[in-house]
């Protein structure tokens, strides 16, 4: 009986490691992804040890450290600059049973943007990617209620923007002909037999007769009769079973194959809801009984576009209100990081709902409320310069400054801190205030 044991528990552990040797396989040899082998092109280019190539992988490896919180469905407008590596991020949230779709537009395809989803797996303190866009699209079904981040990176040295679209649909097709889940009464979780269990599945309730159908394709495992749930189908899809209850008639037999839509039996209340209006009792297990709602429930609609004016996208702009709160996220539910003055400047990088993303001069990030910021169109004054004055191309000073080859007008636009926003020749620079 001892040695049975002991060879029971060494198959047992040679098994477990076998799975975990062949995950490790897996990610070992995960082909690379666009976003990878672009990364590595620039390293084993003669531009691999520029300062501008380490720039654009720090942005990409800080973005997943700085993922906007976001719900589903979502629709942003972003824009990217040629003079400085950027890449955005979002936090999201992903029901077991939904499929995660995100689509892009840019306003130019003559370069690339990568789109990559990442998860934290295992423990691991770093997220690991788990899947990344075809062109323009990424589709997701999770195994799992799980928060993911999606982050949008363009290649090096090219300017644009793009409209990122976020929505989810059913993994499965509804089960029940001519319904939807408007017709589902009873949920996952309601008491039953006075609280002595919890209802495992979904009852939609229709027209005796009506077709139970299957919502994914796969093989009838069982049929048959249980004093619970009457007449019975059991079909066994992507190593899932969805059990399909209280049928006035069955329609398949065991073994065998069905698609998508195939009927499976009719609706009725046999078994223990002879008392109760035709419906099916319809549930899903995997290692156990798991809501079914997310499975069948409608597709997430269409997040509306930004209401805010979107040409001033990638523009700087400044406040036009008294006072203006920065916040970490487009809601007024987090305390602010920074509040501004009027007259001061942030450049706008997108726009989400009635919010405005922006970057302050000093590099900080966050979202502003709309109708507190204004265009840069109209000068707040003219300033004087004199020769030797510098100019900036950013707040920071970290890029070449210019001179001013002599002395002259010059309109201003905005402030912050110690620096003016101002026009020269035609473009738009960072001179000291009182210079």
């Amino acid at each position: 009986m001892k040695q049975t044991s002991i060879l029971i528990f060494i198959v047992v552990l040679a098994i477990i490691l076998v799975m975990e040797s062949c995950k490790t396989v897996k990610r070992t040899f995960q082909p690379m992804s666009p976003y990878e082998s672009y990364e590595k092109s620039l390293l084993d280019s003669p531009i691999g040890d520029k300062p501008m190539v380490r720039e654009w992988r720090q942005a990409g490896d800080s973005a997943l450290s700085q993922a906007v919180e976001t719900t589903i469905p979502h629709k942003v407008t972003v824009s990217y600059f040629k003079d400085e590596p950027v890449a955005y991020s979002w936090q999201l949230d992903i029901e077991r049973g939904r499929v995660l779709n995100a689509r892009i537009s840019p306003t130019d395809t003559t370069h690339q943007l990568f789109m990559d989803l990442f998860a934290f797996e295992d423990g691991n303190e770093e997220p690991s990617r788990i899947i990344s866009a075809e062109d323009s699209l990424l589709h997701y079904e999770s195994n799992q209620n799980q928060t993911v981040i999606l982050r949008l990176q363009p290649e090096l040295l090219v300017s644009g923007s793009i409209t990122l679209s976020i929505t989810d649909d059913p993994s499965m097709s509804f089960p029940v002909a001519e319904a939807s889940p408007a017709n589902i009464k009873s949920f996952w979780g309601a008491p039953r037999d006075g609280g002595a269990r919890r209802h495992e599945g979904v009852d939609i309730f229709t027209g005796r007769g009506t077709p139970a159908i299957a919502a994914a394709k796969g093989q009838v495992s069982r049929t048959g009769t249980s004093n619970l749930g009457g007449n019975i189908v059991w079909l066994r899809s992507d190593g899932r079973g969805l059990y399909y209850a209280h049928l006035d008639s069955i329609t398949v037999q065991s073994r065998q194959q069905v698609e998508v839509g195939d009927t499976l039996g009719l609706v009725g209340n046999t078994g223990n809801a002879r008392t109760t209006p035709p419906h099916l009792h319809f549930g899903i297990y995997d290692n156990g009984a798991v809501n079914p709602l997310p499975f069948i429930d409608d597709p997430s609609p269409t997040a509306s576009d930004p209401d805010v004016d979107t040409s001033l996208i990638g523009k700087w702009s400044r406040v036009q209100n008294a006072k203006a709160n920065v916040r970490p996220l487009p809601s007024t539910q987090r305390p602010p990081i920074a509040s501004l003055n009027q007259n001061e400047a942030v450049r706008i990088l997108g726009a989400t709902n009635s919010w405005y993303q922006i970057e302050l001069p000093d590099d900080r990030k966050g979202f502003i409320y709309g109708s507190l910021l204004e265009a840069t169109e109209e000068p707040l004054e003219m300033i004087s310069t004199v020769t030797g004055d510098s100019l900036f191309e950013h707040f920071s000073a970290r890029n070449p400054l210019l001179v001013t080859a002599s002395e002259q007008e010059i309109p201003a636009f905005a402030h912050y801190g110690n620096k003016q926003l101002v026009r020269y020749k035609k473009r738009l620079m960072w001179i000291k205030s009182g210079s």
